[in-house]
């Protein structure tokens, strides 16, 4: 099967692309012509009501959004994720605990700390800037209590679901890196550098975020 992936720079689609790629999984990619934190329109509703990347096209025209639905996805479907080379899903437990903590918990929280304004309403503009601030305040500390527990989580293991490396860890490292390092994560730093510079994923981690990033992961 090819699968064909819409994407766009510096997005959740570099999860995606990069599990493909790192996994030898046959893919067309399709960018979208718009950069991050610019609304991508009706161009994309046609595949994603909600008007949001990255969007799995499978050959039969099925559709697949969320990047943690096409991640469980690809490592029920691809034997080159259950087994490496270079991921593995050996414990389908948790890597649907951990892909779902990562979306629900992370993912939606920086998306509060980037957009704040989406969600409060009903108040006066004057009162807008403090509202939003104190929204943004709430998301950074609520992401940063999600990445502390999976610091604890993985005090006794090397990547987030054991030893070897999963497309759970190259979701996390995107993540993190929005999130900015902190010393008191040295685990999430640690994974999040394993996946930016495994020779796999540099090329592409580079493309989406060398220029989007201050901090530059992918250099060693």
């Amino acid at each position: 099967m090819t699968y064909t992936l819409h994407s766009r720079l510096g997005s959740g689609g570099f999860a995606v692309e990069a599990v493909l790629t790192a996994a030898g999984i046959k893919f067309d990619y399709h960018p979208m012509a718009s950069k991050p934190d610019v609304p991508l329109g009706p161009g994309i509703a046609h595949l994603n009501p909600w008007q949001q990347v990255p969007v799995l096209e499978l050959e039969d025209g099925t559709i697949i959004t969320e990047t943690a639905a096409i991640l469980t996805y690809l490592s029920q479907k691809e034997a080159s994720l259950k087994n490496g080379p270079v991921l593995w899903v050996d414990d389908p437990a948790q890597f649907l605990r951990w892909s779902v903590f990562l979306s629900v918990n992370i993912y939606e929280g920086i998306l509060r700390k980037s957009y704040p304004a989406r969600y409060v309403s009903g108040y006066p503009a004057s009162a807008a800037p403090l509202i939003t601030g104190s929204v943004r305040d709430a998301a950074i500390r609520r992401v940063h209590e999600a990445f502390t527990c999976i610091e604890q989580a993985t005090s006794d293991h090397a990547f987030l679901l054991g030893e070897r490396m999963s497309p759970c860890d190259v979701f996390l490292a995107m993540l993190y890196a929005w999130h900015n390092q902190r010393p008191d994560l040295p685990k999430c730093t640690w994974i999040t550098r394993q996946v930016a510079t495994h020779e796999a994923i540099r090329p592409i981690w580079k493309r989406n975020f060398h220029d989007r990033l201050d901090f530059k992961w992918h250099e060693l």
